[in-house]
């Protein structure tokens, strides 16, 4: 992509800074726009940490991070920063209304073109295409904390939102190295509506007095968080067997008589078709000839990888 693209970055607080650091580091020219200067001199400290930390660590060279830095600039000039823009990131902090005022000003002042772009991790995108002018330009993109590092964007249309719109989205979060997805305008989106649930069962359990908090961590990122860094639950599900998971579903619906873990209709039906997942040669997804043997493989190779980090981190003494 042609980086000689303005990116602008509205508010510079923890992910704002963040983007506009990786932003900066694909080779664009970035502005970070905030209201408040000191929070634009807290930005470019951390920015600058970040980087210095990173060449430190034989992330980068000195060269690299160098001119990151040079291609950044700090402003609160809201309006003359939003003529300049070619692209805006919106970051600011989570509360609908301040951001619907936000995307109002921000409809009148950058040009019709200018695609606007919301790291909300839950409103709905609707609702800032409902206060803009030329709404189609309009699109969640939610980045995950740290921005520096997380690879997924979520790239989040409204009904309002083009074609052309998304596939700008999906090529910006690319050029910056990151891993974009669409999905639905729905509340949470993806990422967050999973995040949730899961919290919400961790918080019950220490509730209810079966662990602590520090087990619950211990437990989860040595099981299926460790899990989680190679597969995705669906992957996960086809290589457990569907068949299993369907008997666990109505095993802790009827100890636990909580909705959450009423067996889901889906995985009745694929128990009833036949499709058990990789043991059947078919769950969420089909395995042809020699997948299975494949797949175990990879698997095999990336967890094996990753539990030398996990040794590495946790079992050295240091937890």
């Amino acid at each position: 992509m042609d980086t000689s693209w303005k990116i602008m970055v509205v508010g510079a607080g923890t992910m704002g800074h963040g983007i506009a650091q990786c932003v900066a580091m694909a080779g664009f020219n970035v502005r970070i726009v905030d209201q408040f200067p000191g929070v634009l001199d807290k930005a470019k400290v951390l920015v600058k940490e970040h980087l210095e930390g990173m060449v430190r660590e034989g992330r980068i060279d000195a060269e690299l991070a160098e001119a990151s830095f040079g291609r950044m600039e700090f402003h609160d000039d809201l309006e003359a920063s939003a003529t300049w823009a070619d692209f805006v990131f919106e970051a600011v902090f989570e509360d609908l209304q301040v951001k619907r005022e936000l995307f109002h000003r921000l409809g009148a002042l950058t040009r019709p073109d200018v695609v606007l772009a919301s790291n909300t991790s839950s409103f709905d995108i609707a609702k800032l295409c409902d206060v803009t002018q030329h709404p189609e330009r309009v699109i969640g993109m939610h980045w995950f904390h740290p921005p520096q590092i997380t690879p997924c964007i979520e790239v989040i249309p409204a009904g309002a939102t083009s074609a052309e719109t998304v596939e700008t989205a999906k090529v910006i979060a690319e050029a910056v190295r990151k891993y974009p997805t669409a999905c639905a305008n729905s509340p949470g989106f993806v990422a967050n509506r999973i995040q949730f649930a899961m919290a919400a069962e961790a918080l019950a359990i220490v509730e209810e007095g079966l662990a602590t908090p520090e087990e619950v961590d211990r437990i989860v990122t040595s099981s299926f968080g460790f899990r989680l860094s190679a597969f995705g639950p669906f992957e996960i599900a086809d290589q457990a067997g569907i068949d299993v998971y369907l008997s666990i579903f109505k095993y802790l619906h009827e100890m636990l008589g909580r909705g959450q873990f009423a067996p889901p209709p889906l995985l009745e039906k694929m128990v009833q078709d036949g499709k058990l997942g990789l043991k059947s040669g078919a769950g969420f997804y089909n395995y042809g000839d020699g997948a299975a043997d494949a797949l175990r493989r990879t698997r095999d190779k990336r967890l094996f990888d990753r539990l030398a980090l996990f040794r590495a981190e946790r079992m050295d003494g240091s937890d």
